[in-house]
């Protein structure tokens, strides 16, 4: 793979500043889907910001029409879908290419001799893959939630949808609904011959998504994949910006292997991580090729524990006995949304969800305050279980 090209380096921390007002613009956020705008928002385009559903809401398994129905039925902009490549070239809604815990396959013995190890971006997998079945084999398949032994409740539930499915999926419906796709390891997929651009770029065609006006956008962690992209389509192509799952405990977003950076810069021998691709100069990289950016929610407004009584262990805020979430108190937002903003790049932060133990102690149990938050600092939308709940704190 050929280098990167050099981006300007800039400090890897991003600055824990207070939010200045931003002048807002006309652009590509798609705001509010159309409807009324009753109050101004610091959004990119100054319409309210969009509800995008998680690809697996609702209880339902990810990347299945029973989680897609729920996402219709609350008003999600846009559905959330994974993308993974089956072994004879199909693009599958999948949420990783291994599909050990994500499908039933482990009970399957026809399969059994299909098991194997293999890398995904540098971390060993054992299990069952995608790209070891063809598109036929992997619909013969039931998907289900992650470390669920139980079946799916017949044989028409979690069925494993191609790319071609969902967007005949989303275009029976009554009304105009997104697709937020998310290509999922396009490195490892190009390593095994099965490079995913020109796939994806067939079905956008057939389906009469060619301009930056169309009802789907693309995001992934990998740069290559979406200048690749960027160079035959003018669809909306966004830079997704990962971490480590777990903050420290200031609050600080660690950027160790595989979350510090794409890891297609890891294969290049590109240092830059996400945290300096969220900085002023690497954001007008990132302009070059996308029309946004997706951040772990923390580049926005992160958490950090707090010592009031200087034992050197955080508190337990809520006495409960257990540190979690609900014992960290939000940090003032970053200037992340600014500069982006003023690089002409929407926002659409991930993820949240209608867990009360992942809800800062400000928020006091109440997931409408966390959106509200984000709201007033100026995201363009939010990738959430329940669309509904991002809807109404509008």
């Amino acid at each position: 793979m050929q280098r990167q090209a050099t981006w300007r380096l800039c400090a890897a921390a991003l600055a824990i500043t207070a939010l200045t007002a931003c002048k807002t613009e006309l652009g590509p956020g798609d705001g509010n889907g159309g409807g009324p705008n009753p109050k101004p928002y610091p959004t990119l385009d100054g319409n309210a910001p969009q509800s995008f559903s998680l690809s697996g809401i609702d209880g339902k398994a990810a990347n299945t029409a029973e989680s897609f129905d729920a996402a219709v039925a609350q008003d999600a902009n846009f559905i959330a879908v994974d993308l993974v490549m089956s072994k004879d070239g199909e693009l599958v809604a999948l949420s990783s290419p291994d599909i050990t815990d994500i499908t039933d396959v482990s009970s399957r013995s026809i399969y059994a001799n299909r098991k194997t190890v293999r890398l995904i971006d540098g971390q060993s997998h054992d299990g069952w893959f995608a790209s070891d079945f063809t598109l036929v084999e992997l619909q013969s398949l039931r998907a289900k939630l992650p470390g669920s032994s139980t079946p799916p409740g017949n044989a028409s539930t979690g069925r494993i949808l191609s790319l071609n499915d969902v967007i005949a999926y989303v275009k029976r419906q009554r009304k105009t609904v997104g697709l937020y796709l998310q290509t999922q390891n396009p490195t490892y997929h190009s390593q095994l011959g099965l490079a995913m651009e020109d796939k994806l770029l067939a079905a956008f065609t057939a389906a009469g998504y060619t301009q930056e006006s169309a009802p789907v956008m693309v995001r992934s962690l990998e740069v290559a994949h979406l200048k690749a992209l960027r160079a035959k389509s003018q669809v909306r192509l966004v830079q997704m910006i990962n971490g480590a799952p777990a903050l420290a405990p200031n609050g600080q977003i660690l950027l160790s292997a595989p979350y510090g950076q794409p890891y297609d810069f890891t294969l290049a021998g590109v240092s830059t991580t996400y945290a300096q691709m969220v900085t002023a100069d690497g954001l007008t990289q990132i302009k070059t090729y996308a029309n946004g950016i997706s951040p772990w929610k923390p580049y926005v407004i992160s958490a950090r524990y707090l010592d009031k009584n200087g034992d050197g262990q955080p508190d337990d805020l809520n006495k409960d006995g257990l540190l979690d979430y609900r014992d960290r108190e939000m940090m003032p937002p970053t200037n992340l949304v600014t500069l982006a903003h003023a690089a002409k790049l929407f926002v659409h932060p991930w993820e949240y969800r209608n867990d009360v133990t992942l809800l800062a102690s400000d928020f006091k149990g109440q997931v409408a305050a966390e959106y509200k938050l984000f709201y007033e600092v100026g995201v363009d939308g939010v990738f959430s279980d329940s669309p509904r709940d991002a809807n109404r704190a509008r």
